[in-house]
């Protein structure tokens, strides 16, 4: 800080520039780093998501000796969606969707895109009986969940 010749301080036009600088490359570091993490924190919650339906399937498989019918759309999800959270207020619900899970009869992962489900699964000698995945955030999948960014109940 330099006084000038009337006495009164204040900052020099390259200490202003000094701090500026500063500050955009901060600003500049923060914003490369918020992407990444976006995209992290989608996949935790996709992963989440995952496995609370796991959870959910299973004790439906207990009550009913079966595990939910793959249904007739591509994903397949819309009868496990049917079985696990039915409308009927007397039926047993296995599992709570948030509004922004559901469009339709489909369950989105947290790119909005739709979840996949197959009664039997492909990957029954890890699983059980069932697939379930994500397309992940590119929301394509050419080999049925198993792409590199897919997330799937078989590889957790």
């Amino acid at each position: 800080m330099m006084t000038s010749q009337t006495g009164k301080r204040g900052f020099t036009l390259i200490e202003l520039l000094a701090v500026i600088g500063i500050i955009i490359i901060i600003a500049g570091f923060v914003l490369t780093v918020i992407p990444g993490l976006q995209e992290k924190s989608q996949s935790k919650g996709t992963e989440a998501l995952l496995g609370q339906l796991e959870i959910a399937i299973d004790q439906y498989y207990n009550d009913n000796r079966s595990y939910p019918a793959t249904g007739t759309e591509t994903t397949g999800i819309e009868y496990l969606k049917k079985a696990l959270a039915p409308s009927d207020p007397t039926a047993k619900r296995y599992i709570e969707f948030n509004r922004d899970e559901l469009k339709g009869n489909n369950i989105l992962d947290e790119w909005g895109n739709y979840l996949v489900y197959r009664n039997p699964g492909t990957q029954t000698s890890t699983t059980g009986s069932y697939d379930l995945y994500s397309a992940g955030p590119n929301g394509t999948s050419t080999t049925f969940g198993n792409d590199a960014d897919d997330i799937n109940n078989w590889s957790q």
